[in-house]
């Protein structure tokens, strides 16, 4: 009977450090390249009976695939974040990190580790182009301020970037411009009618992605929440298995404020901002739409209660929103449930039963 070791990796970009110990508690180790010719060569040293642990990366990911396909050994993804033996140790290098890695794995359990789930072959290919969507838009975002900048440095102050959102409206704005402002507008207009055409590729290439997805499918009924928040919430939470209840939702997204309690004090600081950024930022960016529609029902209403009863200030109430829209998309794939829509509740009411309950 093969014995069991507990395995930590530390990742650099070329080269790694491995840490082995033994059931009898001997440590061994040794390093090599991360190339695939090298990470052939590790493969070659470990074990199916092996639990190894991995801090979380782009090549942690192919990695952790890689020994689970070629090797079969049980891969632990941590989460580089909240690995405070790591970052806040007073001795730090790849050989001592490969080293705490492994006794984690030796000492505790998945439950009480900061793990990540290894991603399905759909979710992947979510986050990839959900990223490159996020970066083209950012690129067309940055290459429209310089064109305004040229206008601004011309003395022309009338045009908006507002003005510069289509082709066709850029095209007759820059006609007002002359000598080398004009040709520094026109290469730039170029690089805009690029991304906008990268970007119209690959929204095609995210609805061939998400057809057939019944969970998108779900999420898109509840108002506010468009094809690119559906698709980020499947891609970075999944289908709500991996998560016990409704409250580690916004423990996922980073929507709950951090706790200092000592004692019998408690103090909550700003919000933790885990989890992807661009999901978080789509979360809040569909708690605006719901609260400002006319029909915006539930939360709109706890928005209003938040702002107006409570009086806290709006942006502390959206972000409670979005946490809380956050969970009705959870609870919905939790569930496998459609969104319905229930009767609004004015706001007065709300407002004589919350004075009801103080006095």
């Amino acid at each position: 009977m093969e014995q069991k070791r507990f395995v930590g990796i530390d990742l650099g970009k070329r080269t790694y450090e491995i840490k082995f110990i033994a059931s009898n508690g001997s440590v061994t180790g040794t390093n090599g390249k991360t190339c695939p010719s090298g990470r052939k060569e590790l493969y070659k040293k470990l074990l199916s009976t092996d639990r190894i642990a991995i801090e979380v990366c782009a090549l942690g990911m192919v990695m952790a695939k890689e020994i689970i396909q070629q090797v079969g050994a049980k891969v632990v993804l941590l989460n580089p974040s909240q690995i405070a033996l790591i970052y806040r140790s007073v001795k730090k290098n790849d050989k001592e990190d490969a080293l705490k890695l492994a006794r984690l794995v030796q000492k505790f359990t998945n439950e009480e580790l900061p793990k990540i789930e290894l991603p399905t072959e759909h979710e992947e290919n979510l986050r990839q182009i959900l990223t490159e969507l996020r970066q083209l838009k950012n690129d067309r975002t940055k290459e429209i301020n310089r064109v305004h900048a040229i206008f601004v440095e011309c003395g022309i102050t009338e045009i908006k970037k507002s003005n510069l959102a289509t082709h066709e409206n850029r095209i007759e704005c820059i006609k007002i411009l002359k000598g080398i402002f004009l040709s520094q507008a026109e290469r730039s207009l170029k690089k805009l009618e690029l991304i906008e055409d990268q970007i119209l590729e690959v929204e095609e290439l995210l609805d061939k992605e998400i057809d057939g997805d019944k969970n998108i499918a779900t999420l898109i009924t509840v108002p506010g929440v468009g094809k690119q928040l559906a698709s980020s919430f499947v891609a970075f939470l999944g289908d709500g298995s991996r998560y016990p209840n409704v409250s580690s939702i916004g423990a996922a997204t980073g929507l709950v404020p951090r706790l200092d309690m000592s004692s019998t004090s408690l103090r909550l600081g700003h919000i933790t901002k885990t989890g992807n950024s661009n999901l978080r930022s789509l979360l809040i960016l569909a708690a605006w739409s719901h609260v400002r529609a006319k029909n915006g029902g539930a939360l709109k209403d706890k928005y209003l209660y938040m702002t107006k009863v409570q009086s806290k200030s709006k942006k502390i109430a959206i972000v409670a929103i979005a946490r809380k829209l956050a969970e009705l998309m959870y609870s919905l794939l939790k569930n496998n449930t459609k969104y319905e829509k229930r009767a609004p509740v004015p706001v007065e009411k709300l407002a004589t039963e919350a004075l009801a309950i103080s006095s």
